[in-house]
């Protein structure tokens, strides 16, 4: 058999692979899908939903994960809420915002005021 012939051959055999591997329905399966219901839930956390759109206690506060409390923290700035304010409606000691690094420097009375005022007909 010389080098050509060998070529044809292997190019042949690729085809035929080829071909099998198109025409046939290969499925493709994950090791979860064959558990039963009680396992699966199992392996599931709970699920939890944040409304970080309305004021909040200092216990649903120090619930929230790490990144979605330093994110809720940037929306009350957007808010109008000053350090103080918002240590105050968190019930922290003062300086307790610091470990996330977010300044207020966006003061607004008016829009502060109004994000507590929604917050009270929501509840």
């Amino acid at each position: 058999m010389t080098e050509f012939e060998y070529d044809c051959l292997q190019e042949e055999q690729m085809e035929r692979g080829i071909r099998r591997r198109i025409g046939g329905k290969r499925q493709v399966t994950l090791p979860s899908d064959n558990l039963p219901l009680r396992k699966l839930e199992r392996r599931n956390g709970p699920c939890r939903t944040y409304r970080l759109g309305r004021p909040m206690t200092r216990k649903e506060f120090e619930d929230l994960p790490a990144d979605l409390k330093t994110r809720y923290l940037r929306q009350l700035r957007q808010r109008g809420g000053s350090a103080s304010d918002v240590e105050r409606m968190l019930e922290l000691p003062g300086g307790g915002l610091r470990p996330y690094r977010v300044v207020f420097d966006r003061e607004n009375a008016e829009h502060w005021q109004a994000f507590l005022a929604s917050g009270r007909k929501e509840g």
